[in-house]
């Protein structure tokens, strides 16, 4: 097997049992009768954890062994999933929030910069997208698995299970053929100045509009993305089965997507699609502001959900292809770290917003606004890099 199907290998193994988990969760929380805040502030808690050790992690791999640490993250982002179900203390469910959603995250960030590497310029748009597709579709069987299971078996110990089968999604890391290749001479030196000016405008344009466009999105994916389980139940009571299909869908329509956009840009160009994917997005959010009938609201839900997600692989290989080899990693974690930010201070947002009588409403609406500023970035980046041609 390829080292790029290997990659892939991992992420349906690992998807597979993170969607299961991921469905239920916040649920389980919130039938317990944990407080809608309560869960917005353990999600936030999570995401800061994602954002500092997905920076970390990300400026390490660039300077030491990338298996080994790809294998810690995974084996600690268990043990963390693990305990956190079982604990029945808030405190201790808010810091072992923090530390799952940080080795989480810190193994994503690793895994996406091997894919980097072990792709070229012509390739890695074909690889993101099956990557990314096969991740989302195994969201899909996670969503449903999730929800049914969570109704004919305690949900706590389907999360324990879907946590632990994470396990083997180590086997396919094991057989990559990792190459050593950072400069020893300077392996364990860090030079903060040097990791800093990566991100100025004035050495790469792209990855400065990359990173705005990633704090834009964070803030208005961040207050409701994380919560869609919980958005159906509160303001429609569905069973988690009917969310999990719900989730389900919206994953499926992405997936399929996703595996095909590279076709899509190699026809349309990838900014092209890009921007058209970015000025519908906040269009279908304002009217999720307004829809409270069911079947639309979920419809329009999935289809805001495809289109938005389903270019990710393109802004991806897009940005990757204009960086240094060297720099990938750590940009790859500089980015996760202003997207988590930007969704934990938005997660705090959804905790105090919803305590308002129409605070979906206000939710949709802020969030639409920074989708559109997203779209704003989009624009100047395309005009950027149709000016350096």
């Amino acid at each position: 097997m390829s080292q790029p199907l290997l990659i892939t290998l991992f992420t349906f193994i690992d998807g597979l049992a993170q969607g299961i988990y991921g469905t239920l969760f916040n649920l389980v929380l919130r039938q317990s009768g944990v407080p809608t805040s309560i869960v917005g502030k353990i999600t936030s808690n999570s995401l800061w954890g994602a954002a500092f050790f997905g920076l970390v992690f990300g400026f390490f791999a660039d300077k030491f062994d990338k298996k080994k640490l790809i294998i810690f993250s995974q084996l600690l982002g268990i043990f963390f999933g693990v305990y956190r179900v079982i604990t029945k203390s808030y405190f201790q469910l808010i810091i072992t929030s923090f530390f799952f959603g940080g080795f989480t995250s810190a193994t994503s960030i690793i895994l996406s910069t091997l894919l980097v590497l072990k792709t070229d310029s012509d390739n890695r748009a074909k690889f993101f997208g099956l990557n990314f597709g096969v991740g989302m579709f195994t969201g899909v069987i996670g969503n449903v698995l999730g929800g049914v299971l969570g109704d004919m078996f305690p949900a706590k110990w389907v999360l324990i299970t879907a946590s632990l089968s994470r396990i083997f999604a180590i086997i396919p890391l094991r057989k990559l053929r990792i190459q050593n290749e950072v400069n020893l001479k300077n392996s364990n030196v860090i030079d903060f100045q040097e990791f800093i000016s990566v991100f100025s405008p004035k050495k790469s344009k792209v990855v400065f509009y990359y990173m705005l466009s990633t704090i834009s999105v964070g803030f208005g994916a961040g207050l409701f993305v994380s919560f869609g389980n919980v958005i159906f139940y509160d303001l429609f009571k569905m069973s988690a089965s009917v969310i999990g299909i719900i989730l389900a869908l919206a994953q499926l329509a992405t997936s399929l997507g996703a595996v095909f956009s590279h076709k899509l840009g190699k026809r349309f160009g990838d900014m092209n699609i890009l921007i058209f994917s970015y000025v519908v997005v906040p269009i279908l959010i304002v009217s999720l502001s307004f829809v409270r009938e069911p079947i639309t609201f979920t419809s329009v839900y999935i289809v805001r959900f495809a289109v938005m997600n389903m270019v990710s692989p393109l802004l991806s290989a897009l940005v990757y292809s204009n960086v240094r080899r060297d720099k990938i990693a750590t940009i790859n974690g500089a980015n996760n770290f202003v997207n988590n930010v930007s969704r934990a201070l938005s997660a705090e947002m959804f905790s105090l917003l919803t305590a308002f009588k129409n605070g979906y409403t206000l939710i949709f609406v802020i969030s639409s606004i920074f989708y559109f500023a997203n779209a704003y970035v989009m624009i100047k980046m395309y005009k950027h890099i149709k000016n350096s041609v």
